[in-house]
């Protein structure tokens, strides 16, 4: 019934997307863009990541690496694309990564896309002229919570020994969470996740406790500085909340901008990724960009 539910989600999360992404076109003359170029060559299309930058650009621009969302079982990089032209407009390269979807897969296995990802990136910087001195972090929902399990890996020598997964070598400055979706133990809509974030495969195993309990991944690593984005509006605004007050606990510097019910626009879940022309999203650019600038 779980698998069944995340293949409902995931029909309903892509028509909301496929319809918002139709009515949104944007002028992209001024922006190169490389797209699904595979960080894996094994021919799976979420193993490919895109590329944007402002044309005619310095080759030193600082670098924003993009995890999309989707609850972990919906939606590929594209979903993201607005978001990541808004970024390229503000300076940077990007580069929008997509990544396997439970339940055709598991959580441990997303971590390790993104990981190998974050490798290939690291190891063709070079070839598609990546400045990694200044490079950042972004993701929104689930898309923040790998984002989460990336930093507290690359960080930590015990996490990367029980997870089994390498580090990817690139020095994080900062990253934004998104409206993130913190919880993999759930008691809202998506109480499904549960039994499809894991399998029998990872019983036992060390990584579990994080995987059933991502919150314990703060107070394991040592976490670069954190831009959070949250609004009353939110339908997980608890999990980004949960999240401040455990990296304050933790001493992790952070920023929280949690907006209050929004005129003329209700600001959703994720409405600045959605949405990044309506006013509270670029405030929400501005301010983020502002965050990486100063780190």
């Amino acid at each position: 019934m779980s698998k069944l539910m995340a293949h409902i989600g995931r029909f309903l999360f892509e028509t909301h997307d496929a319809l918002r992404m139709r009515k949104q076109k944007y002028d992209t003359s001024d922006l190169s863009i490389l797209t699904d170029i595979p960080y894996i060559a094994d021919g799976t299309p979420e193993h490919l990541l895109d590329i944007y930058r402002p044309k005619d650009a310095p080759a030193d621009l600082p670098v924003i690496v993009n995890i999309h969302g989707g609850g972990l079982f919906a939606s590929y990089k594209t979903v993201n694309t607005w978001f990541n032209h808004e970024w390229t407009r503000r300076g940077y390269a990007v580069v929008s990564i997509s990544y396997r979807r439970i339940p055709d897969t598991t959580l441990i296995h997303q971590i390790e896309d993104v990981m190998a990802a974050l490798r290939f990136i690291r190891e063709q910087k070079d070839r598609f002229g990546l400045n990694l001195d200044r490079c950042y972090l972004t993701g929104d929902s689930a898309g923040a919570l790998l984002s989460l399990f990336a930093l507290s890996i690359e960080a930590s020598e015990p996490l990367q020994k029980a997870f089994g997964i390498a580090p990817c070598g690139i020095a994080f400055r900062a990253a934004a969470c998104i409206s993130i979706m913190l919880d993999t133990k759930r008691k809202d809509l998506l109480y499904f996740l549960g039994d499809v974030v894991c399998d029998a495969e990872d019983a036992g195993k060390p990584y579990l406790p994080y995987i059933l309990n991502p919150s314990a991944l703060v107070c394991a690593t040592q976490l670069p500085p954190l831009f959070l984005v949250t609004s009353d509006e939110d339908l997980i605004q608890k999990d980004t909340l949960k999240l401040d007050r455990l990296l304050t606990e933790s001493g992790v510097e952070h920023s929280l901008l949690n907006f209050p019910k929004g005129k003329p626009h209700k600001l959703v879940h994720v409405f600045s990724v959605q949405y990044p022309l309506w006013p509270a999203s670029r405030h929400v650019f501005t301010e983020a960009d502002h965050f990486f600038h100063t780190h």
